[in-house]
C-alpha cells in the first residue's frame, strides 16, 4: 500500500531524529554535521533540507521532540503514593534515569553548540527556557517547595545530574545510578531536616 505524502514526512523526520540523537550522542555536536546525520538516518540530503532547511531548525526539532518525550517519562517514575517530601527526594534519581540516556546527552551537546552558533541560539534557548519553566511548575505544584529557593534548587539539581549524565559518556563502566546522585538527594533530605530546604506545610521554615 502506497503511503501518504504525511506519512513519508513523518517517517523522514523520525529517522532524522534518531540519527541526530545518536550521533550527537556519540560524537558532539561539533562533529556531527548534517551529512553525518543523513547518511546515519538513510536519508537523502534533499530529503532532509525539506523537512529542516537548516542544521539549527533540525537540532531545534531534537530539542521540542526529546522533551516531548521526557514528558511521558516523568509520571512513569513518580508514580504511585508520594508526600510532597517524597516527590522531591526521588526528583535527583528519575532525572538520572531521564536525562543519563543518549537523548538527554544529545540536547546538552546541543545546549553547548548554542554558545558559538548564534543561529542555533536563536532557535533553541527560547525552547529551553520554557522546558525550565515547566520544569519550575512541576515541581512547585507536586512539593509546593519554597519559592524562594525553587529556581536555585531546581538548576542544582537539574545541572548537576546533566554533568553526572556527560561523566557517563566519558566513563560508560559507571554504576546503573552513580553514588553521586545518591548523595544528592541525601543532600536534599538533609536540607529538608534542618528546615533549609521546606516542601508543602513546612515551607514557612522549621523551629
Amino acid at each position: 500500500m502506497r503511503r501518504t505524502q504525511a506519512e513519508r514526512s513523518a517517517s523522514t523526520r523520525e529517522a532524522l531524529l534518531d540519527a541526530s540523537i545518536r550521533m550527537l550522542h556519540a560524537h558532539g555536536y561539533g562533529a556531527t554535521s548534517l551529512l553525518l546525520i543523513t547518511e546515519a538516518a538513510g536519508v537523502s540530503r534533499g530529503a532532509m533540507l525539506h523537512q529542516f532547511p537548516t542544521k539549527a531548525d533540525l537540532m531545534a526539532f531534537v530539542v521540542e521532540s526529546v522533551y516531548a518525550d521526557e514528558l511521558q517519562q516523568y509520571p512513569r517514575l513518580l508514580a504511585g503514593p508520594k508526600s510532597q517530601e517524597e516527590m522531591l527526594l526521588a526528583f535527583p534519581e528519575a532525572l538520572w534515569k531521564v536525562l543519563s540516556r543518549p537523548a538527554g546527552v544529545a540536547v546538552l551537546e546541543i545546549l553547548q553548540g548554542s554558545r558559538s552558533d548564534p543561529a542555533l541560539a536563536e532557535k533553541v534557548l527560547p525552547i529551553y527556557d520554557q522546558i525550565e519553566q515547566d520544569s519550575l511548575g512541576n515541581v512547585s505544584r507536586s512539593t509546593a517547595a519554597d519559592p524562594a529557593l525553587l529556581v536555585p534548587m531546581v538548576r542544582l539539581v537539574v545541572w548537576a545530574i546533566r554533568g553526572l549524565s556527560v561523566a557517563k559518556t566519558i566513563h560508560p563502566d559507571l554504576e546503573p545510578t552513580p553514588a553521586a546522585v545518591t548523595l544528592l538527594r541525601d543532600l536534599l533530605k538533609a536540607g529538608l531536616d534542618t528546615g533549609l530546604l521546606a516542601v508543602g506545610a513546612d515551607k514557612g521554615g522549621r523551629a
